[in-house]
């Protein structure tokens, strides 16, 4: 599998070493801080981050990433569109 960034947004996680990142809506997931870029640091309010996940499978408008973490809501794999995706 490749490596990618998946357009996310970020919170603050439970531990001072992870985030908790929102996925397409649909997806949360608890990722070690390591494997996400954000502009600046998360507060209360979401902000726009990038995680690093795995492509799995790709179709016309849509990839299938895994993420490393936690899933808290949905499954470690979850579909997103393909402009949602950026080489790493």
């Amino acid at each position: 599998m490749s490596t990618a960034y998946i357009i996310c947004k970020v919170l603050p996680g439970l531990f001072e070493n992870e985030y908790y990142v929102m996925v397409n809506h649909s997806s949360a997931y608890y990722v070690n801080r390591t494997n996400v870029l954000v502009s600046e640091t998360p507060g209360k309010e979401p902000v726009d981050g990038k995680v690093l996940g795995y492509i799995v499978q790709t179709e016309k408008n849509k990839t299938l990433v895994q993420l490393p973490g936690e899933a808290v809501i949905g499954g470690v794999r979850t579909w997103v569109e393909n402009e949602c995706v950026t080489a790493a």
